[in-house]
């Protein structure tokens, strides 16, 4: 790994892609101090609970709603399960004046594969889920990412796939 001021450059494999202009160009992850999920690779990120803005039970599973400081400073929104050290969604700001998510897919696929409900329960907590996060994008949009745009994952295709995964029990 190497670092350029505040950006890391991480080599993660001998595999070769084409560049814009037909170059072979290896293959790297860029990324500075923050989250970064690529396949099975995790770049950890260091946060700093700072405000607790819901809890929520949903069947088996506890969510807590966090701001949090990340490295660097920056601001950012997360999203527990149980008392896992790691959030399962964070929300970030990425570009300029837009804030995206990452989904952390170990403890999304755990979840999948621990629970014991019918698919119609299934489907009362998935809705019960969305729900709660629209409200915490809300919450966050309107007093911590004000200026920018967030991107949210109720309102991404993603979410589609996610409930596939979830209401089928499928754990790819």
């Amino acid at each position: 790994m190497e670092r350029f001021g505040e950006i890391y450059v991480l080599k993660i494999g001998n595999e070769s892609v084409k560049g814009p202009a037909n170059n072979i160009v290896g293959l790297f992850l860029f990324f500075n101090k923050n989250l970064i999920l690529l396949g099975d690779l995790t770049v950890d990120l260091m946060l700093h609970k700072l405000i607790c803005l819901d809890n929520l039970q949903i069947g088996t599973v506890y969510f807590s709603a966090f701001v949090v400081n990340l490295d660097g400073g920056n601001t950012g929104f997360a999203l527990y399960i149980n008392q896992e050290s790691d959030p399962i969604f964070i929300f970030r700001k990425e570009k300029k004046n837009e804030v995206s998510f990452h989904v952390n897919e170990e403890q999304f696929f755990w979840i999948v594969k621990n629970s014991q409900f019918s698919p119609g329960e299934r489907q009362d907590f998935f809705a019960e889920f969305v729900e709660f996060l629209r409200l915490m994008e809300d919450k966050v949009s309107n007093y911590v990412f004000k200026r920018e745009k967030l991107i949210r994952f109720t309102n991404s295709r993603d979410i589609v796939r996610y409930k596939y995964l979830y209401l089928t029990g499928e754990s790819q």
